[in-house]
């Protein structure tokens, strides 16, 4: 087993007790995780941890100007956006804010700016990343007031950059290590954003962060959906987890076979 994989699996065990007082309707075991999925075969979505330095409303309703310390964990090419994720984990609120992707009509500053401060991202839309009225409507329409009432007061934002970018929280419920390769064990309800980039490109980004210091691991696998009798143990956990967070059951149910373990840390 390499250093990084153990150093992932003492911190894997120390979030368990250290989240549990911030989720204390879920009692359950569980690690609160961050999907990084793209919609290209064979990329990963380059997650970044930073710090939150403004928010303020673009020209129109539906633009925002999300102002972070930087650097980014790269620079997007052609065909991809940038995603900022911001989660208010004490309500379990949160929203995704995209740019627009880059084209052949369009330059890296109509998505991403840098200015005295740090960087200004461009965003086009805004999304809801947990259950609310506005995720019923594909196009979602986000009071700004709304907005910063919510996550105005989160320090720092889950940055992913690739096609179709997109970060969504998942609680872990279960682990397991065979042969030295990893496998993290999650559920999930509807088949919504990351669904529709799994089912084009199953190589995910999984960011783990102490949700005190955002500081943690980025882990890069590949994600299978898989059927309860092929593991049982998981299932049951995900589904104990599921009941106790008053979610019924999972839809489906998901492994993440992990290649590599990186450390996390924020910029800013």
């Amino acid at each position: 087993m390499s250093s990084d994989l153990q150093s992932f699996l003492a911190f894997l065990e120390a979030q368990k007790a250290k989240q549990a007082p911030r989720f204390p309707s879920v009692k359950f075991d569980k690690v609160l995780s961050f999907m990084g999925t793209t919609s290209l075969g064979g990329t990963y979505n380059a997650v970044s941890v930073n710090r939150v330095l403004g928010i303020e409303p673009g020209p129109t309703g539906r633009e925002l100007r999300l102002r972070l310390a930087g650097p980014l964990a790269r620079t997007p090419a052609r065909g991809e956006c940038i995603t900022v994720h911001l989660t208010r984990v004490e309500q379990y609120q949160g929203f995704q804010v995209k740019t627009r992707a880059l084209s052949v009509n369009s330059v890296a500053a109509d998505l991403l700016e840098e200015d005295r401060d740090g960087l200004v991202v461009k965003g086009a839309s805004i999304f809801t990343v947990h259950h609310s009225p506005y995720t019923l409507k594909f196009f979602e329409n986000v009071p700004f007031e709304e907005l910063v009432q919510i996550v105005g007061s989160v320090r720092y934002a889950l940055v992913g950059v690739g096609e179709t970018a997109n970060i969504s929280p998942r609680f872990i419920f279960h682990h397991e290590v065979r042969d030295g390769r990893l496998t993290l064990f999650h559920g999930d309800g509807l088949a919504l954003k990351t669904y529709m980039n799994l089912k084009s490109n199953r190589l995910e980004t999984r960011a783990v962060i102490d949700l005190d210091t955002y500081r943690g691991h980025a882990l890069r696998g590949t994600v299978e959906e898989f059927a309860p009798h092929q593991h049982p143990e998981a299932y049951d956990k995900i589904c104990r987890g599921y009941t106790a967070g008053g979610w019924g059951k999972p839809s489906r149910v998901f492994r993440s076979v992990i290649d590599d373990v990186a450390p996390l840390e924020p910029a800013g």
